[in-house]
């Protein structure tokens, strides 16, 4: 019985996470972070307080954009959904968000944005790096 709910937790745990097989382009304190036909992201911020990285950022632009993630890892390669945010689907005007990641797994953590759109469609953003205090 502990095999099975060991392995029922470890396909759950799996199951947040998004193997890349691709490295990101790093884009560290750029004043436009991330740009496309769908959206612009500017002003991304990170901030830490005793075990919580705060990322806030904001949009200049949302065309066809279903859906908003933070994803972090302690690697370039593996990045799991922290928190997300489902959005209307289009505005002209600039948005704010922030996000929470209060589960930080290395001394140097890695953060990018992926979007969704009304396809079901994924865009990741480049990488921003935070090291932990």
């Amino acid at each position: 019985m502990k095999k099975l709910i060991f392995v029922f937790f470890a396909g759950v745990s799996l199951m947040s996470c998004s193997k890349k097989d691709v490295t990101l382009p790093g884009a560290a304190n750029q004043n436009v972070f991330f740009k496309n036909s769908n959206v612009e992201v500017k002003n991304l911020k990170t901030s830490q307080t005793s075990n919580t990285v705060i990322v806030s950022f904001s949009t200049l632009y949302e065309n066809n954009v279903k859906r908003i993630e933070l994803m972090s890892s302690g690697n370039e390669n593996t990045f799991c959904t922290v928190e997300g945010e489902d959005v209307g689907g289009s505005s002209q005007t600039v948005k704010g968000y922030s996000f929470q990641d209060e589960h930080l797994k290395a001394k140097k953590m890695y953060y990018i944005l992926r979007f969704r759109d009304n396809a079901g469609n994924w865009t990741y953003s480049n990488y921003y790096t935070i090291n932990i205090k």
